[in-house]
């Protein structure tokens, strides 16, 4: 078992591959590339849901509630001008995507990867009272955590719900190690990555494939909590002067 935690250069486009994908920096965008096309399951704003064939997944910084009022429209616009092909799952973010985070960790043959930006000036916690209503009200888009995890394996839909499950419950576990009094913000997106080989049915936190999911995902969203908490708190005291 090995795991490592590499944050990004904050001074621009940055690009490190592993054995399952690229990522790098491209402008606003933090784009994920992968050499053939996996299978992904999230609740991304652009392709949700479970797309078998995806090729990119990005995470785009907007910094005007316009640009989030149509979110999928302005993810499809993103697309097209960084000439991404095929099919690209999107998430949007107000944190810059310059501050993600990476972890790594592998057990034999079998390898997980976290990326996740995290931003904390949309806090909210399971249970309380919901202002959106869908259709009526203006998106928010300040403060998001975005979590990426990539694994080298295929994953039945079972085993791609667990790990969703195990990526969320770490997200959470980030949140509250690192003094936060919320489960995540309103607007946090999960995505689970996974490839087209052998086929695992299970992802569970007695599972090695949980160990991996939660451990990548803990380590990845502490780290990216540790580089944007000055940033958001500087927008919470200027907000409330």
């Amino acid at each position: 078992m090995e795991a490592k935690v590499t944050g990004a250069s904050p001074r621009g486009a940055s690009d490190l591959k592993t054995e399952a994908f690229a990522h790098r920096v491209i402008g606003s965008t933090l784009v994920l590339s992968f050499p053939r096309p996996v299978q992904v399951m999230s609740w991304a704003v652009l392709n949700g849901g479970f797309r078998p064939r995806t090729t990119h997944i990005i995470n785009h910084h907007v910094q005007t509630h316009s640009q989030a009022n149509d979110a999928a429209k302005t993810l499809r616009q993103v697309v097209s001008r960084l000439r991404l092909r095929g099919t690209v799952v999107g998430m949007m973010t107000g944190v810059d995507v310059r501050r993600y985070s990476f972890a790594r960790a592998c057990y034999q043959d079998l390898l997980a990867c976290a990326i996740a930006t995290a931003g904390c000036g949309n806090l909210a916690s399971v249970g309380e009272v919901g202002n959106y209503v869908e259709g009526k009200s203006e998106p928010s888009c300040v403060g998001t955590v975005n979590l990426v995890v990539v694994v080298n394996y295929r994953f039945t839909p079972e085993a791609f719900l667990e790990g969703l499950e195990i990526a969320t419950e770490a997200k959470v576990k980030a949140m509250y190690a690192n003094g936060e009094p919320a489960t995540g913000t309103g607007t946090d997106c999960v995505a689970v990555a996974a490839g087209s080989e052998r086929r695992y049915r299970f992802c569970g936190k007695h599972t090695k494939w949980g160990e991996l999911v939660g451990r990548t995902s803990l380590e990845s969203v502490r780290a990216a909590l540790r580089t944007t908490l000055p940033e958001d708190q500087g927008h919470k005291d200027a907000t409330s002067n």
